[in-house]
């Protein structure tokens, strides 16, 4: 679990750094210059941070109940494992595994990795039902009741927040962030993005502390 933790907090630390960026620039030009688009991809980078973070603690979650790490919850035991894409797999390493000396890092928990990062792949674990929905793969527990009594806030003042943003990134990435009405940018602020970050980094370091429950 550490290893999504690190990865986190480096790809936080590329988000971070883009603000400072604006900063700096933004410091010494005058508003001729509009900087506002490299906003627009922090606020994008800090939401994929997130996403890839809950991939990566189901991903190593999923992989430790199959190790018998952890006790395996009733959305594992749901979890389908395709026969077909064993034997793709299988196809695709069958080149190296004729050496017998490489068989060793083809176990059948290699194969469980590849069947994870292919059926959560084209899934976003971004809005507050989604991340609730990816950690019950590997936790039995109701999450965001779980992050209100470790916060001290209300949980769906939490979800409603969290939700906010992704609407946010969202308008962004899927809207040119262009306001339908009249065309023109939404405004966007350093200000908001920077709290944002902080609200994002506390939800993955409660979500972190929970993720190392073992049921």
């Amino acid at each position: 679990m550490k290893s999504a933790k690190i990865h986190f907090e480096q790809n936080i630390i590329r988000v971070k750094n883009l603000g400072a960026i604006y900063k700096s620039i933004n410091s010494q030009t005058t508003q001729i210059l509009d900087l506002s688009d490299i906003l627009r991809a922090q606020y994008v980078m800090l939401v994929s941070a997130l996403d890839h973070f809950i991939h990566e603690i189901v991903r190593i979650g999923m992989l430790e109940t199959y190790l018998g790490k952890r006790k395996s919850t009733k959305a594992f035991k749901k979890f389908i494992f395709s026969i077909d894409d064993k034997v793709l797999f299988n196809k695709a390493i069958m080149v190296d595994i004729i050496n017998e000396d490489n068989i060793e890092p083809y176990k059948d928990n290699t194969w469980l990795d590849y069947q994870i990062r292919h059926k959560n792949g084209f899934k976003s674990f971004q809005q507050a039902d989604k991340i609730e929905e990816a950690i019950l793969l590997v936790l039995d527990i109701d999450l965001w009741l779980e992050i209100e009594n470790r916060l001290s806030i209300d949980k769906n003042k939490l979800k409603n927040r969290l939700n906010l943003i992704i609407k946010r990134r969202n308008q962004i990435a899927h809207e040119a962030d262009i306001k339908f009405e009249d065309r023109e940018l939404r405004d966007i602020r350093s200000d908001d993005i920077d709290s944002s970050i902080i609200f994002i980094e506390l939800l993955v370091k409660t979500i972190f502390d929970i993720s190392e429950l073992k049921n």
